[in-house]
């Protein structure tokens, strides 16, 4: 009687674990709790932007609530029409990104630094542009913590994640087991059951395990080391451990981004920190990496020479790179709504880096301006006259 009994809790007990291998959702009742599930968020996402420690090593004071990582009073109100920006956002019910639409006080803002430390960037944002190699490596110092502040609470909330997963899958296999034991079975007087806790592994878990190991990997790989390096330069008042490459374009491109993107040089990964900057009519660009990258970001820098190309790698790099940008509403709207519903889903597709080009335009006005400049010329080089076709036929103006 002992082994059939044991025989059928084996049995009960396999079913179950080859249904959660051959697909991890059985074990919500419906759709709507497996979305309830996916998109319930941790406390820790949620609560990124209140209050924490200063971001500054070895300052235990508060933060302020809104320390801005792209200066308001220069590029974030550029850009604003109607006193708001906009800037993509990832819809957590709808699994989309989407466009939203926020004021320039809430733009770009992070609980960061105390008010002390906030003051290190009052004299560069007071002269509303960038002076000094100070001042670049200043932003590009605030623009790595904003990353690291980030990267820490997505690491926070994907183990959250994983412990509430766990918790759910353990209760949700115990019914699932009960209900595949008969009635008889079930009412066996020396049976009694108590929760069972799942070992192995689910395609569900393997992807939160990949998302925390891939936070660690970024923090202690880049961005750390990078944070420390950009310090030491400050410090010390000259270039030791970072290298940069600074563009200042003379005409205001309409977007402005601070963030971390990649690419590769000889086979290997390459992270960089960016800014795209508008300031009245001209726009800042310095991009960052640490010291032993050198080579390859003055190779990947030197496409800019061309005001066209320029404007395709920045396209890139708010596809490819970061999602933290914000763009002038009208020039977004001036592109056609099937059209930038396709931007917005290829925005941070995993497959591509900023060194891939984008096959869809979103400085329509700016690139006009360049084809009717280009036309005046008698003689343009083949090679710019086939970019010109390519970004003509690229075109997502209404």
């Amino acid at each position: 009687m002992e082994k059939e009994l044991l025989d059928k809790i084996n049995a009960a007990l396999d079913k179950a674990l080859e249904d959660l291998q051959a697909n991890p959702d059985f074990i919500f009742e419906n759709e709507l709790e497996r979305l309830k599930f996916e998109h319930g968020e941790p406390k820790e996402l949620k609560n990124w932007k209140k209050l924490q420690k200063c971001v500054v090593e070895g300052c235990s004071n508060k933060s302020i609530s809104k320390s801005h990582t792209i200066q308001k009073s220069s590029s974030i109100k550029e850009l604003a029409e109607n006193s708001h920006v906009l800037t993509p956002s990832f819809n957590r019910k709808t699994g989309e990104m989407e466009m939203l639409s926020i004021g320039v006080n809430e733009a770009s803002t992070f609980p960061g630094y105390c008010s002390k430390h906030e003051s290190l960037f009052s004299e560069f944002e007071n002269v509303k542009e960038f002076k000094t190699g100070e001042h670049m490596g200043l932003q590009l110092y605030r623009t790595v913590c904003r990353e690291i502040v980030i990267k820490e609470h997505q690491k926070k909330a994907f183990e959250d994640i994983k412990k509430r997963y766990l918790k759910f899958r353990d209760k949700m296999m115990t019914d699932a087991i009960i209900a595949n034991l008969d009635e008889e079975t079930l009412n066996t007087p020396t049976l009694e059951f108590k929760n069972f806790t799942v070992k192995s592994n689910d395609a569900r878990l393997n992807i939160l395990k990949h998302q925390i190991k891939s936070a660690e990997d970024t923090l202690n790989s880049f961005l750390y080391p990078y944070r420390d390096a950009i310090l030491n330069d400050l410090k010390k008042n000259k270039l030791q451990k970072v290298a940069y490459v600074a563009i200042n374009f003379n005409q205001q491109i309409p977007i402005a981004l601070a963030g971390k993107g990649n690419f590769y040089f000889k086979g290997k990964n390459v992270d960089v920190i960016m800014n795209i900057l508008p300031i009245k009519d001209n726009t800042y660009i310095f991009f960052s990496t640490l010291k032993k990258h050198t080579e390859a970001l003055k190779l990947f820098m030197s496409q800019m020479g061309n005001p066209l190309k320029m404007f395709c790698v920045i396209e890139s790099c708010i596809i490819h790179g970061t999602d933290h940008w914000f763009i002038k509403p009208s020039v977004w709207n001036e592109i056609k709504p099937d059209l930038q519903r396709k931007i917005l889903n290829s925005i941070n597709d995993n497959k591509y880096c900023i060194a891939d080009s984008f096959q869809m335009t979103i400085f329509n006005e700016l690139k006009q301006t360049y084809f009717d400049l280009a036309d005046k010329q008698p003689n343009i080089p083949s090679d710019v006259a086939q970019l010109i076709t390519f970004e003509k036929e690229k075109s997502t103006m209404k």
